[in-house]
């Protein structure tokens, strides 16, 4: 077998190893049972470690409170004097 065929072996082996590697990707979600999508917004943060803190899973009225609270946090208008 002359250097070219091996070459030519080694980049076909190279490529098979490649393509196979991409077969074994994980699932790419933080919890797989997160909340359930279904459920309305006020309602699907129970147990949830990130939940904010002025909010009570299941209120949507502390839910409506806190998204317009969040929102005034990014407004632009309210940060410059």
């Amino acid at each position: 077998m002359n250097a070219h065929a091996r070459s030519i072996g080694l980049l076909i082996a190279l490529g098979a190893v490649l393509l196979l590697g991409a077969c074994g990707e994980r699932s790419q979600t933080a919890m797989a049972s997160h909340r359930k999508d279904d459920t309305p917004a006020y309602k699907g943060a129970e147990g949830d470690p990130f939940m904010a803190k002025n909010w009570t899973p299941g209120d949507r009225t502390s839910w409506e409170n806190q998204i317009r609270a969040r929102g005034q946090h990014q407004n632009e208008y309210n940060k410059t004097p």
